[in-house]
């Protein structure tokens, strides 16, 4: 069933209310009145159907079942098509009319003797087959019968199945070569009355059903059994229908978590850093394994040690206040977690009152945990980490199957995790002896000692005025550090001349800003502050270096870290000259407004400067280097 689905999800098995003979009918009915036009029946279908590739095929298919709401729309598609409000009405009509009985059937439907004998009939098996309402016989003789549908809750309805129906029962006597049923409906549910209400009248005729016993020579009553049998048959059929529908489902469901698992994998490994990938992956347990709450804890450096690194899906500050500097020795044999950690066995608890669980527990004492599951993360040096999960907002417990989708989720991101531990490792030591070269660079020259870390600590600040995000700024700190680091690999006579430089000496300086950008590009974490080294020499009117970018060309750290920088080297005391008083430095920072400088930046820096907030950066770099 649904092998031509392409592209769908779960939510298209869910819908089991109603048989897709319905569909069939409406159908048919097109291709007898209107052809040309049949197959526009399955336009604008509800999305979990408008991705079946031959809808023609599954959706007339009376082994399928649908969901109410394609059969509201497909009568609402035939009254267009038709341009006929009343087409319900004749369809259910022709369903009867125009069906080809066969001998048997037909014999099975004169057994019943008249049209009151099969509405009874229809009616149980009605009651038994359909889960869009109730059928109530209030009344039934020869003559009149009264019939009234109570329409289930839940389910998308209209009119137009109201119709339908009223067209079915209409059509009945028809079986028997009677006069259709005169029908009036006194009471509508779909007008606010609390249920539809058939008054049916039946026109009287001969009673054909003698002949047919004399023929076959049985009793009503054995044929009614063998009917019973029929229709236990029908709902082992159903049963066996439901049973491979819910297969089905849960087929689809895995499916869909296994491609959900393969997509957050990839996008993981496109991650840069760390946090990045523990963010993340604690998202995806909650919003797409549908989790409520999710735990990570990572060994530290030295193995010994799980310590909390990661959490989602509770209050931020009970996280921060109970787990923040959570940490569990490895080797503590009444912890699960570090069990799970040790072991590399993955853990389901169904019930944390009758595990044996230590109630005291950080954890469990403070986060109204139920049940949950931990699953190792194992890399291929071995395990590095936990990753735990629950649900708490509908205390639903926890099945083998979550363990095992967690397991696989596990498995797949540890590896992404301990990359990138190695290489911000690698990255870390890299940067670290790149920022020691700057500092034994400006400790030989006492004139510009501690330049980079003021420059840093003042783009710091501009950026927080400009309203930077604090992650950001952090980086834009780092890169500052390093914005000379490109003087390294040029000759200490000219970086160190006591006079002014020459022409030629001056175009050898102006070459640092692309040689440190050269120099810190191996460092991935910042690659996109790299134009912070490269552009803090670029002029708003486009006469600096390297680039000669002009206006907002040049990007907006670069932008603030040729303030912070000119700013220290015009109050900074040089071989050559005396650094300049900081009111006559910032003087020609704000004369230097849309020229040197963009106007963004020298604004936010009067704001900071009119607020005395430079004072303290000098003295913090004058502890830290231990000048006098």
């Amino acid at each position: 069933m649904f092998t031509d689905i392409q592209n769908t999800d779960t939510s298209l098995y869910l819908g089991n209310d109603v048989s897709c003979l319905n569909v069939k009918v409406v159908y048919d009915y097109l291709l007898r009145k209107a052809p040309e036009k049949a197959k526009e029946l399955f336009k604008d279908l509800p999305l979990k159907y408008a991705v079946i590739a031959d809808p023609e095929t599954v959706l007339t298919d009376e082994n399928n079942w649908v969901s109410s709401d394609l059969i509201v729309q497909i009568f609402k598609n035939a009254k267009r098509i038709l341009n006929d409000p009343e087409a319900p009405y004749h369809i259910g009509f022709e369903s009867i009319t125009q069906r080809d009985f066969g001998s048997l059937q037909r014999f099975f439907l004169y057994t019943f003797g008249s049209p009151k004998s099969l509405l009874h009939r229809v009616n149980h098996i009605n009651s038994q087959f359909n889960t869009t309402k109730v059928v109530e016989t209030v009344y039934a003789s020869p003559r009149r019968a009264v019939v009234r549908l109570h329409w289930k809750e839940n389910r998308v309805l209209s009119a137009d199945i109201c119709r339908f129906n009223r067209g079915i029962y209409a059509a009945i006597p028809t079986i028997w070569k009677l006069p259709p049923a005169s029908i009036t409906e006194p009471f509508c549910q779909f007008e606010g009355d609390p249920y539809c209400q058939y008054n049916i009248a039946f026109q009287p005729g001969r009673r054909p059903v003698r002949h047919f016993f004399t023929l076959f020579g049985t009793t009503k009553k054995q044929l009614l059994g063998a009917l019973e049998e029929i229709e236990k048959g029908k709902l082992i059929l159903k049963k066996k229908y439901d049973e491979v529908n819910t297969l089905n489902r849960e087929l689809a469901a895995k499916l869909e978590t296994l491609k959900a698992i393969n997509t957050a994998s990839n996008m993981l490994v496109s991650r840069e850093n760390t946090d990045e990938i523990l963010s993340t992956t604690a998202r995806f347990v909650v919003d797409i394994m549908r989790f409520d709450r999710a735990i990570i804890m990572m060994l530290d450096e030295t193995g010994t040690n799980l310590v909390f690194k990661y959490g989602v899906g509770a209050n931020p500050e009970e996280i921060k206040a109970h787990l923040e500097d959570y940490t569990i020795p490895i080797n503590k044999e009444n912890n699960i977690l570090a069990r799970v950690a040790k072991e590399g066995k993955p853990t389901l608890i169904r019930d944390t009152r009758i595990a044996g669980l230590n109630r005291s527990n950080r954890i469990l004492a403070n986060f109204d945990v139920s049940s949950f599951v931990i699953c190792p993360l194992m890399a291929s040096e071995g395990i590095i980490g936990i990753l735990g999960a629950d649900r708490y907002l509908s205390h639903t417990k926890i099945d083998p199957k979550d363990l095992d989708d967690l397991t696989i989720f596990a498995n797949t991101i540890a590896e992404t995790l301990h990359k990138a531990r190695l290489r911000e490792e690698i990255e870390s030591s890299y940067l670290n002896t790149v920022k020691a070269l700057v500092r034994a660079i400006e400790e030989k020259d006492a004139y510009t000692r501690g330049h980079s870390e003021r420059v840093a600590e003042l783009s710091v600040l501009i950026g927080r005025e400009l309203g930077i995000p604090e992650k950001e700024l952090e980086y834009m700190r780092l890169a500052c550090l390093l914005h000379d680091v490109g003087k390294i690999g040029i000759s200490e006579a000219i970086v160190k001349s006591p006079k002014s430089l020459t022409t030629q000496e001056y175009d050898i300086i102006k070459q640092h800003p692309i040689k440190g950008a050269e120099i810190v590009r191996p460092v991935s974490f910042l690659k996109d502050y790299l134009h912070i080294i490269r552009h803090h020499h670029e002029r708003y009117d486009g006469r600096g270096y390297p680039d000669r970018l002009a206006g907002v060309e040049i990007p907006l750290g670069a932008r603030i870290t040729a303030v912070a920088d000119a700013y220290d080297a015009m109050t900074s005391t040089r071989p050559y000259r005396k650094g300049l008083p900081a009111e006559e430095a910032a003087r020609r920072i704000y004369a230097e407004r849309g020229a040197q400088f963009g106007p963004a930046v020298v604004d936010a820096f009067k704001r900071i400067y009119d607020r005395k907030e430079l004072d303290g950066i000098f003295e913090i770099v004058q502890a830290q280097y231990h000048l006098v």
